[in-house]
Order: C-alpha cells, then sequence, then structure tokens
C-alpha cells in the first residue's frame, strides 16, 4: 500500500505489487489483501509487455493474523518447554550433589584440609546451581507472561478472525517478464469521523481550534506507512438526481381480494426487476503537514506524513489548526439563573467548512464540557458556550408597588413589573447580553402592553427581549422591565 484516500465510510487504496509471470497465458496472484473490498471497484494498471485478460477477487478464510499469533505462541512455547527442561537438569544435577555430600571413610586418613577443600567446593557448586536456577526462574516467568499476552490478543484482537482476500489476474504474454502494477479498490470497514478541541486561553484571544480525525479501519491488514487523505465525501450515495412521479388521487374502493396464484405472480415479477445500479461518487502534530484540498463537491485533507493504522485500532489524526477570531459575550437570563453565561461568538462560520461533531471546550486551562459543533444557518453566528461567568451576578426582582389588579368594565388589567440587577465583580468592563421575556398572546381577546422595557429589543412572535448592555468594572447597572397584560374578566388565562 502507498497511499488511502479513506471516505466517511469507505477508503479508496492504492498499492503497488511488483510480479514477475511466465510466457503464455497464465495467472498471478496478489494476496494478503483485505477480504471486505468492493470486488466492483478493483482497478489493475501500469506497464509489462503483457495483455491483461480477467480480474477476479476471491476470500482467503485462513485468517493470516491468526496464523501469525499461533506461530508466536507455538516458539514462546518451546522455549518455555526448554527452559522447564534446564530446570529439572539442574533441580536432578543440585541433588546429585546433595547425595555426595555425606562423607564416609573407612580410615583415618582423611585430614581436615581435605575436608575444609570438600565443604568450598561443595559451596561453590550449590551456589552456582541455585544462581543458575533464579536465572532460569525468572527467564520462565517472563516467558510465561509473553504467551499470555499473545493468548489475549488473539481473544480481544476484534480483526483476528477475518479472512483475507486474492486479486487473480489472468494475462497473456509473448514471453516470461517483469512487471510494477498498480492495484486500486475500494474497502468496507473503514471510515473517520472528526472531533474538535476548542482551546481559549482569556476573553482577549482567539479560540485556537484543533480538528482531529479518528481514522478506524478493521479490514484484517494493517496500514503500514501510507500516505493518508481524509476526504469529506461518502461513497455509494445516492448520486443521480431523483425524479418525482405524478401521485394520482381516487376514491377509496373496497376490492376482492387478490387470489394467492396472482399475488405469487406479482411478487415474482417483482423480485425479478433488475436493481438500481449503485454509481460511484466522483471524488476528487500532524496538523503542520496537512494540507486542506476543495474539490467540487467535498474537502479532502492530504497529510504528508506517513501513518501506520492497524486493523481493530483505531488512530487520532490532527489535520488542522486554526486561530479564529471571537467576540466574548457573557448571556444573562435572569429569570433563570443568578450567574451568567460566557459564549463566544465567531462570525462567517460558514468560511471554515468544518463538518459537525462533538467538542472538547477548554477555557484558562480547564476542561469547561463537551459542545456540539453544527451549521448555524447561513448568515448567522456561531456560538460556543464556556461555562459559568460567576463574575457577574444577576438579579431579577419584583417591582411590589407597580404590580396591581384592576377592573375596566369588562376587561381586567394587570400590571407586572420587574427591576433587573447586573453586578460585575472584576475590574474590568463586561459586555452583557441580557435576556428576557414577556408572555404572548394567541387570541384577540388578550393583549400584552409594554410599558417600559428601556433599550431592548423585543421579538415579537416568542416575547423575547434582549439588551445588549456594558457594566463597568466593580460596577452595577438596573434594568427596568414593565408590561401589562388586558383580558376579559369572565375568563381565566393560563401561564400569567
Amino acid at each position: 500500500m502507498t497511499d488511502i484516500t479513506v471516505y466517511v465510510n469507505q477508503a479508496m487504496v492504492n498499492s503497488k505489487v511488483n510480479v514477475e509471470f511466465l510466457g503464455g497465458r497464465s495467472i498471478i496472484e496478489v494476496t494478503d489483501l483485505p477480504s471486505t473490498i468492493d470486488q466492483n471497484s478493483i482497478k489493475v494498471g501500469g506497464r509489462g509487455n503483457f495483455v491483461l485478460l480477467s480480474v477476479n477477487f476471491e476470500k482467503d478464510f485462513l485468517s493470516k493474523k491468526q496464523k501469525a499469533f499461533q506461530v508466536s505462541l507455538e516458539e514462546v512455547q518451546d522455549k518455555i518447554d526448554i527452559t522447564e527442561m534446564k530446570l529439572e537438569v539442574n533441580r536432578d544435577e543440585q541433588k546429585m550433589v546433595m547425595d555426595n555430600t555425606e562423607i564416609k571413610s573407612d580410615n583415618d586418613d582423611l585430614y581436615s584440609a581435605d575436608l575444609e577443600e570438600m565443604s568450598v567446593y561443595f559451596k561453590k557448586k550449590l551456589t552456582q546451581l541455585g544462581d543458575e536456577r533464579l536465572a532460569l526462574k525468572k527467564e520462565l516467568k517472563k516467558l510465561n507472561e509473553e504467551k499470555e499476552g499473545i493468548q489475549k490478543q488473539m481473544q480481544t484482537d476484534p480483526s483476528r478472525n477475518l479472512p483475507l482476500g486474492k486479486v487473480l489476474l489472468t494475462i497473456q504474454a509473448e514471453r516470461a517478464g517483469k512487471a510494477e502494477l498498480d492495484l486500486t479498490y475500494l474497502v468496507y470497514n473503514t471510515g473517520w469521523s472528526p472531533s474538535y478541541d476548542l482551546r481559549v486561553e482569556n476573553t482577549d484571544s482567539p479560540i485556537e481550534l484543533s480538528y482531529k480525525a479518528e481514522v478506524r479501519q478493521n479490514t484484517g491488514v494493517d496500514w503500514e506507512d501510507v500516505k493518508l487523505t481524509l476526504s469529506t465525501a461518502r461513497v455509494n450515495r445516492r448520486t443521480v438526481k431523483p425524479e418525482l412521479n405524478p401521485t394520482y388521487l381516487y376514491f377509496y374502493e373496497n376490492r376482492p381480494p387478490v387470489p394467492m396464484r396472482a399475488r405469487s405472480a406479482k411478487m415474482e415479477d417483482a423480485a425479478m426487476a433488475p436493481a438500481m445500479e449503485m454509481v460511484e461518487a466522483e471524488v476528487g502534530s500532524a496538523a503542520d503537514f496537512s494540507e486542506l484540498v476543495e474539490t467540487t463537491l467535498n474537502k479532502q485533507f492530504v497529510i504528508s506524513v506517513p501513518y501506520s493504522i492497524k486493523s481493530g485500532t483505531p488512530e487520532t489524526v490532527e489535520v488542522q489548526q486554526e486561530s479564529i477570531k471571537a467576540d466574548y459575550i457573557t448571556y444573562a437570563t435572569p429569570r433563570f439563573d443568578t450567574n451568567g453565561f460566557l459564549v463566544a461568538e465567531i462570525e462567517d462560520w460558514d468560511q471554515y467548512g468544518f463538518i459537525p461533531a462533538q467538542g472538547n471546550v477548554y477555557f484558562e486551562g480547564a476542561f469547561v464540557g463537551k459542545t456540539y459543533l453544527s451549521d448555524p444557518g447561513t448568515g448567522k453566528k456561531m456560538k460556543i458556550s464556556l461555562g459559568r461567568d460567576e463574575r457577574l451576578t444577576v438579579g431579577r426582582k419584583e417591582i411590589k408597588d407597580f404590580k396591581q389588579r384592576r377592573t375596566f368594565g369588562s376587561n381586567i388589567r394587570e400590571s407586572f413589573g420587574y427591576e433587573i440587577i447586573l453586578s460585575n465583580s472584576r475590574a474590568k468592563p463586561l459586555k452583557v447580553k441580557v435576556e428576557d421575556q414577556v408572555p404572548v398572546s394567541q387570541d384577540s381577546d388578550i393583549t400584552v402592553d409594554i410599558e417600559e422595557k428601556g433599550n431592548g429589543v423585543l421579538k415579537p412572535e416568542t416575547g423575547v427581549i434582549t439588551w445588549d448592555i456594558e457594566v463597568s468594572g466593580n460596577g452595577e447597572v438596573k434594568i427596568p422591565l414593565k408590561y401589562e397584560v388586558k383580558y376579559p374578566k369572565d375568563k381565566q388565562v393560563a401561564n400569567l
């Protein structure tokens, strides 16, 4: 494998294969390929003095990886057997030495010097055997741990039982020769998904966004030192414009049930109908070595640093880094919370072309939480919550002197008044976007009149009022909100 383009749901693999062939007609086998190859996608090119007659694909159900595990296990077991044999010899040798330590003599010619010499010999020999036994036990423990590791890997490797595949090339050549082939194919059980890290040092700095991709493949074949390209395209999605057929209206009539034989015939006709042809889509840290290429229909990240991705083990690749200018605004909703919430607002989010995905948010070096980055819509700002801003205290007090309920003729008028208080406990000025609301009438007999809202902007369909306020350092701002609701006195109003 030389380079691989990973789509969201598949991958296009490009390989170079060196082959030798005989004169006449022969079959070349290209082995150790994934079994999940899309057979219709196989393409063979290259140079060589032969004619390619046919290309076929077959599965090899004897797992290469399982065989490799078995060979490794057998090799380790052989070493364990040899070590255990050496330990047994060591024990027998020690027993033999110990059996000879009892000294017997029929005469008195055994002097003390001889005894001392024999004692030194036995001590040296037993020490030597003891050191050898300790080394053998240590080696045996190490080998058993290695064996256990291989067994666990055999049990847990998700691709251990995946079969392999092979491509059979039937060729016709005038004479024997060599050739370098370019083999290209689509493979299933692969793909990638994006994620983001968003780091904000402080409210005077931009957002440092790290765009990452988790590349996964479970093909049974490891990718070793390949050049990766990540594409936002999806392979085999519908690429032909759907056609609209007329929808006819008619009066429903009870009809007799279709006889079983006729129904079976219709089902057979449906089963014999040709399936819709799937049309292939045309697709045209690592972030320092990746290049964003925009094609007509999708985006591609070309990563120049080679990557190795094992089958069954996802790999995280950093594909892009952006320093994004943002406005930091503290939102306050005094009706529901006594603190503000710091939000980063980004203009022209569309220009970055990020795929919707989950992101991790860090503010001032601390993990804040997770967010989901999605397209906010054309012309709208992207808003990213950075957590609570506890330096802003928010209050909402009822103005009791203003609240009253009065009857005028056949109507009741109820007045409501609130005072919103914002307190900034830090030395720097703070931009605050305050959101509150008045009720919205869904009946012409109920009217809502706002008597005082300062410079707040009303959104009539929701009743939400927004104020853009700047609270000075260690300062306080008060916002009045007063409104009146009128309705018939013989009716009760819900949610008032």
